[in-house]
């Protein structure tokens, strides 16, 4: 068999995935493989992405759920406007319309 003959299957998806899934996709990777570089060292060397959730039938406006250490979370949490801020200028459109704060007692977050 020749191999010119098969298709990728990533390319399926592209034929079958609607727009707005595609859109989430793109939002949920970017936040969570680029953390660092979308929100800057001083905040990503305390926080982690945890969760985003979308509201029904919309691909914009999500909210985002960051573990913090609860010894951070009052600071973390003057920071959720700048943080929203710094996602939403990355994408170039309100990507994220509300973030909630989840504290945790893991040191791993508290990176120095």
């Amino acid at each position: 068999m020749n191999s010119k003959n098969f298709k990728k299957a990533s390319d399926f998806f592209d034929e079958i995935l609607p727009n707005s899934l595609k859109q989430k996709s793109f939002i949920y990777n970017n936040i969570f493989n680029n953390w660092k570089q979308i929100v800057g060292e001083d905040i990503s060397c305390v926080t982690s992405p945890s969760n985003l959730k979308f509201t029904k039938n919309k691909f914009v406006e999500a909210t985002l759920t960051i573990d913090i250490h609860e010894m951070l979370a009052t600071e973390v949490e003057l920071l959720t406007e700048k943080i929203t801020q710094r996602i939403n200028f990355f994408f170039g459109f309100n990507a994220i319309k509300k973030i909630k704060l989840k504290k945790t007692q893991d040191f791993n977050l508290i990176k120095k």
